[in-house]
């Protein structure tokens, strides 16, 4: 089996290429009719690049054999791709349904065929990438891919620093990262503030609550805390814990061992916990 490609002409021009420019809109928003902050979205431009070339290549598989004797040949059409779908699209994009189907009529690995194909479309298409990339469609369509990468990367790292959603990047900045916005911006940046200085307060009252509770505690081999400082769920499930170790330290349940030492330590426990 072998694959044959055979270059072939298109009537019309593609008419879908790379959009020519990525354009900023305010998107102004209410809620229940009230106005919120107008979020900074893009839109492509209606204009696109012209794709002048014509050219398509039709993709058939040929299966030698013979029936009585007589040499014969059959032949199956795979998948006629343009110019601009093999520098674009892998053959799994555009033909896999036909790839399939034609293993299935053959009792072949799908897999094979591909490795066919592939040998003999894989030179086309280095030699058509390489035409293409020369293009001022191509060069517009990588500086698009970078600009819309910056963009979430901006808009990821901008919700990680201010502890927000993705929309309130959008709110103070368009897809090309100017900022629009300087009022919420300031308001993000206060409000963040605001949160960490709560944040630090409350840690310095958990500091000084701990410290105060600690510093009651009374020695004689064990700090006693003056007050409990456990919870509701805490406590019970400390009382559970000195049932449980009760049972197996009770001088009662212990007739021939002496474990008068751990019951009142557990007594001692008991007490600290507050249960």
């Amino acid at each position: 089996m072998y694959c044959v490609i055979q270059e072939v002409r298109r009537k019309k021009p593609d008419p879908y290429g790379e959009h020519k420019e990525i354009i900023p809109e305010l998107l102004e928003l209410s809620i229940n009719g009230v106005e919120q902050v107008p979020i900074w979205r893009w839109r492509w431009s209606e204009e696109r690049f012209e794709r002048p070339r014509l050219e398509a290549y039709k993709i058939t598989l040929h299966q030698s054999y013979r029936e009585n004797g007589v040499p014969r040949k059959c032949q199956y059409p795979i998948r006629t791709m343009s110019h601009y779908d093999i520098v674009e699209y892998s053959l799994y994009d555009c033909a896999d349904s036909s790839i399939q189907a034609t293993a299935g009529k053959l009792g072949r690995d799908a897999a094979e065929l591909y490795e066919i194909i592939e040998a003999k479309l894989g030179p086309l298409r280095e030699r058509l990438e390489a035409d293409f990339h020369q293009s001022a469609e191509y060069q517009a369509k990588q500086e698009h891919q970078r600009i819309l990468d910056a963009h979430r990367k901006a808009r990821s790292a901008f919700s990680k620093r201010y502890g927000v959603d993705g929309d309130e990047y959008d709110r103070c900045y368009d897809v090309f990262g100017v900022l629009r916005n300087k009022e919420h911006l300031a308001k993000i940046k206060a409000d963040r503030k605001a949160r960490k200085q709560e944040e630090q307060a409350r840690w310095s009252s958990y500091r000084e609550n701990w410290q105060s509770t600690h510093e009651q505690y009374t020695s004689s081999g064990y700090s006693v805390p003056i007050r409990s400082t456990y919870t509701e769920d805490e406590t019970a499930t400390l009382r559970e814990f000195y049932k449980k170790l009760s049972k197996i330290y009770h001088p009662d349940l212990n007739p021939g061992a002496d474990t008068t030492a751990e019951m009142q330590l557990l007594n001692k426990l008991k007490e600290i916990w507050g249960v």
